[in-house]
């Protein structure tokens, strides 16, 4: 999924990541902010993923999933899925 760099630590991205993008390196501290079009298809059931490159990452929220809701629902929606079929 692309997705657009707004700004890297609320600078202005380089030029190489002003188009669309589907990876982007983010070094030490920095913070970058992205904006993805998602489209009119919500199902807060079926949660996104979201990841950093380096599996040691993954317990310092570098790792997650996000479900996509409608405006003004976000509130009526559970913290955690009961997901069927996966026993991993």
């Amino acid at each position: 999924m692309a997705f657009t760099v707004l700004d890297i630590d609320g600078e202005t991205p380089p030029e190489h990541l002003r188009g669309p993008e589907d990876t982007v390196f983010v070094e030490g501290k920095t913070k970058v902010r992205l904006a993805v079009e998602f489209g009119r298809h919500v199902d807060p059931t079926t949660p996104y993923m979201y990841h950093c490159h380096v599996l040691k990452h993954e317990d310092k929220g570098m790792m997650g999933q996000f479900v996509i809701v409608a405006p003004g629902t976000e509130d009526q929606t559970p913290r955690t899925l009961a997901l069927k079929g996966h026993h991993h």
